[in-house]
């Protein structure tokens, strides 16, 4: 049986990829997680299925996983209507599709989820991260956005931009997953009014043992703080040795959410193959 095979987020969401590439193709992107959720699991759970996937007035929580209230077999995954940003909402669709299949035979009354992408910085359960990493593995395959950007091509806001209209997910998200993909040494960094609020690195940076000069404010020559010294943020401009790694030369890449009032730095480094533009 399939639910007793496959174990993880990552088998689950290179399973159901793996379907759907099948059927649809590598260029089958935005996925629709409606119709896969309420077409792909009366097959694979015909006693147990998402039988309805609905928006609702969901107040202070983004979506969730109960069984159908409709006292109907199966499970209903329902997403608050009034979150602005559709791809957020796609974003909390697949993470309650991770919840059903990894973890709803030991939580038979359910989830009740708030927002994973934008409330980072708060700790979060193991089934939670392991939600949030189907959702990103499903929506954003890594085998296909390593055919768009190869683990060892160095990239910028604008290619990102592009790969997240492929995906139909937000610019956050699909930074963050490209993070996990890359072998370059690269860090997102989200800031507002100047001060850092957290930050992600790449596993290589992280294994280079490089740190923020300073893990609260931002630095003054940044374009995070100073957005006019390139007409071209997203393809982003070098700052010296000393701006924001004390012994590293950096390209900073930035973009300002003005719905979420915060702002997004892409820090490069290995900077020998990088023209400035």
């Amino acid at each position: 049986m399939i639910g007793s095979e496959l174990k993880g987020p990552q088998e689950w969401a290179a399973f159901v990829n793996h379907v759907l590439e099948t059927a649809f193709g590598e260029e089958r992107f935005p996925v629709s997680i409606v119709d896969v959720a309420t077409m792909l699991t009366p097959r694979l759970f015909p006693e147990d299925p998402i039988s309805i996937v609905q928006g609702a007035n969901l107040d202070g929580v983004d979506g969730i996983l109960v069984p159908d209230p409709r006292q109907k077999k199966g499970w209903g995954i329902f997403f608050n209507s009034s979150v602005p940003s559709r791809r957020r909402i796609r974003f909390t669709l697949g993470h309650e599709f991770g919840h059903y299949l990894l973890h709803r035979h030991r939580h038979p009354d359910g989830f009740r989820c708030g927002d994973r992408e934008i409330s980072i910085l708060e700790k979060t359960s193991r089934i939670e991260e392991d939600a949030d990493t189907f959702s990103a593995n499903f929506l954003m395959p890594p085998a296909d956005l390593q055919r768009q950007i190869a683990p060892e091509e160095f990239t910028n806001l604008s290619m990102l931009s592009f790969c997240a209209d492929r995906y139909g997910v937000s610019l956050q998200a699909m930074i963050r997953q490209w993070l996990r993909i890359t072998r370059r040494r690269a860090m997102l960094v989200v800031s507002r009014d100047g001060r850092i609020l957290w930050s992600e690195a790449s596993e290589t940076m992280r294994q280079s043992g490089v740190r923020l000069q300073n893990s609260r404010v931002v630095p003054e020559q940044s374009l995070a703080v100073n957005p006019d010294l390139t007409n071209y943020p997203r393809e982003g401009i070098p700052l010296p040795t000393g701006s924001w790694f004390n012994e590293e030369e950096t390209v900073e890449m930035m973009v300002a959410s003005e719905q979420y009032h915060f702002t997004l730095s892409l820090l490069h480094l290995d900077l020998g193959d990088v023209v400035a533009p």
